[in-house]
């Protein structure tokens, strides 16, 4: 989620965040349900593949409410088995502030390749973030809801066709061990689009400090 940014957890949940309304009728509920569908050359999760070089497709619903609640799910293969998340949260915008909070849970019904985020296979894997947003500028805070000192924080800012983003894993090896990831995207139409990330840190492998190049492309619906 953007699991890029996480292509999953982070986009989606901006995206339907910044469709919620500071001024809702009061006699007219209305509400709107949407869909995704997407392909990339490898999934690109917090500065790090995690498909191990294999190309993915992908595929959600949403549903928003004027209100700004909403919930949606999405799904994601990856190099050995499946990926499916269901979320719900709040967005409010009023001018050029945004702010949301929402609630990830991460299920792998087969098995899939999830060594960098994982825990006993009793526990549901989840996550509470919180995004905080002013015109092209957002921060977003992603926290395990098992292990709160297990976090996620990331910087981003749009400047037309490109998104500049900056992330740091906090405990991710455990013992206040960390990493960050930094990228560039440049939106080449409305579908396709390219995301050159790097991500380094005493938590990860030589191997995982490579430069990546994303590509992917939303199929329209």
């Amino acid at each position: 989620m953007n699991k890029t940014f996480k292509l999953k957890s982070l986009l989606l949940s901006m995206v339907v965040a910044g469709a919620a309304t500071a001024s809702i009728a009061p006699s007219v509920a209305q509400a709107e349900v949407s869909y995704n569908a997407g392909a990339s050359n490898f999934y690109l999760w917090r500065g790090q593949d995690i498909s191990e070089g294999s190309a993915v497709v992908t595929g959600g619903i949403d549903y928003a409410h004027d209100s700004g609640l909403y919930v949606g799910t999405w799904a994601s293969s990856e190099a050995d088995g499946t990926e499916f998340d269901l979320y719900a949260g709040y967005g409010y915008s009023d001018g050029d502030f945004s702010a949301n909070v929402a609630y990830w849970a991460y299920f792998y019904p087969s098995d899939g390749t999830k060594s960098t985020f994982s825990r006993n296979e009793s526990t549901l894997l989840s996550e509470y973030e919180i995004t905080l947003g002013y015109a092209d500028f957002s921060a977003t805070a992603l926290i395990d809801t098992e292990d709160t000192d297990l976090r996620y924080y990331s910087l981003n800012y749009g400047i037309g066709a490109f998104g500049l983003h900056a992330g740091m894993y906090d405990n991710f090896g455990g013992d206040g061990v960390d990493y960050t990831d930094m990228s560039v995207s440049f939106a080449a139409t409305d579908a396709l689009s390219f995301t050159l990330s790097k991500a380094q840190g005493d938590a990860l492998a030589e191997a995982d400090e490579k430069p990546l190049i994303n590509v992917s492309y939303s199929f329209p619906l």
